[in-house]
């Protein structure tokens, strides 16, 4: 059985079941982990060559230390995604503050 490696961002999007990363457009991005440090310098390399600026959140979590947002950050969900509901829509990012009370 052949495994592949499941990429999560540390948003929590599956990048391993993007189409984008499938048909090898996209990287995967990995998480705020140093198991990740190799794919996510990739990742940030490729960001500013084709989009002229890194995920703000990708940023974060590299800065902080962290794998991922929801499991990790204390902030989370923090003003990167109540502004831009990146991953995760209104009531998504609602129903997680309810419940993490």
């Amino acid at each position: 059985m052949n495994e592949e490696r499941v990429y999560v961002a540390a948003c929590g999007v599956c990048c391993s079941v993007c189409g984008l990363y499938l048909k090898g457009i996209c990287l995967p991005c990995g998480s705020g982990l140093k198991k990740d440090e190799e794919v996510v310098k990739k990742k940030m390399e490729e960001q500013i060559k084709n989009m002229g600026h890194v995920c703000s959140i990708l940023q974060c979590v590299v800065e902080k230390g962290i794998g991922y947002c929801m499991r990790a950050c204390p902030e989370f969900p923090c003003k990167l995604y109540e502004e831009h509901f990146f991953s995760y829509s209104e009531t998504s990012l609602q129903m997680y503050k309810a419940r993490n009370k």
